[in-house]
């Protein structure tokens, strides 16, 4: 019985935990600022790994070649998209058709 409750109660976490996270397209955040932004998701994937790696070097080259950028503090963006496990964004900057993927932190 114990363990049919905790089920439920697990399931039910689960989906408004879901709910909560799918409800952030749409919204209007601003940037915290610091944090890269690229234009695929792929490309985001690529630069976690290369930090967690600290392979700065690597991280300088695509910040020279302009695929990685350093988002401002306090850009208006609109929420596009979000990855709820992997903690990735998808942000459109006011005034721009631009969308980038960001980190879910660099946001708020």
């Amino acid at each position: 019985m114990a363990k049919k409750h905790f089920c439920i109660l697990f399931l039910t976490a689960f989906l408004v935990f879901l709910f909560c996270s799918a409800s952030l397209a749409g919204q209007i955040k601003y940037t915290v600022g610091g944090h890269a932004a690229t234009v695929s998701e792929k490309l985001l994937d690529r630069v976690v790994a290369l930090s967690v790696a600290k392979d700065y070097e690597a991280l300088q080259k695509l910040l020279d070649s302009g695929l990685v950028i350093i988002l401002k503090k306090g850009i208006k963006v609109e929420v596009v998209d979000t990855k709820l496990f992997s903690g990735k964004v998808k942000i459109r900057p006011f005034g721009t058709n631009l969308e980038l993927w960001t980190v879910m932190e660099a946001i708020k």
